[in-house]
């Protein structure tokens, strides 16, 4: 009778743990990673309509996956997408176009945040939000990645600092505060940790 009792202690013990495994799973769905998306369909738009060259929309993709890897990592950093070497938009542009298919981009966003990223196009380019936000991406990228954006040698200044938010040692005390922010702006345009107008998320 003792033996039974135990094994139903057992058993019941076994349930419940199972129980709590499935609560948890149901309310923290695992999360794609960006490296998965399927982004066939704005590889063609941008070799078909934009008449890009192939070697062009592969690093654009690339980096494209890198700054959704940043906001996975950093959901409410507020994200400034990066120029090339020849001051090219080709990253915000490859973004855009992943935007207008909304459907598609709304089915990304919750596959890989639980939620939809919205983009933020109204910080102006140039003003000292959007450039302390770009500043502050630049260095989460160099820590993340250990190089410069777009395979640059990376700036040894870039990796010193508050590793959470990206911020300088100097100015680590004021940057948490802007975690929640957005800036955004013609090119400027920003992602951060919340939602925005135009376009992804965190701005």
């Amino acid at each position: 009778m003792a033996g039974l009792v135990v094994v139903i202690g057992i058993l019941l013990f076994i349930l419940f743990v199972a129980g709590v495994d499935l609560l948890q799973s149901q309310s923290s769905p695992a999360k794609t990673n960006p490296s998965q998306l399927n982004l066939i369909s704005v590889r063609d738009a941008m070799l078909e309509k934009h008449g890009w060259t192939l070697e062009r929309v592969d690093t654009a993709q690339a980096e494209y996956v890198r700054f959704l890897t940043l906001l996975q990592k950093e959901p409410k950093f507020m994200l400034v997408p990066w120029l090339d070497a020849n001051g090219r938009d080709d990253l915000d542009q490859f973004w855009h176009q992943h935007i207008l298919d909304t459907a598609k981009y709304a089915s990304d966003c919750q596959a890989l945040y639980g939620r939809m990223i919205h983009h933020n196009p109204h910080v102006l380019r140039g003003s000292e939000d959007e450039n302390e936000a770009a500043a502050k991406t630049r260095r989460l990228y160099t820590r993340t990645f250990q190089s410069g954006v777009y395979g640059a040698d990376a700036d040894p200044a870039d990796f010193s600092g508050c590793s959470a938010c990206g911020a300088e040692t100097s100015d680590h005390a004021s940057s948490h505060s802007d975690h929640g922010g957005h800036s955004g702006g013609d090119g400027g345009h920003s992602c951060g940790g919340h939602g925005c107008g135009h376009g992804c998320g965190g701005h």
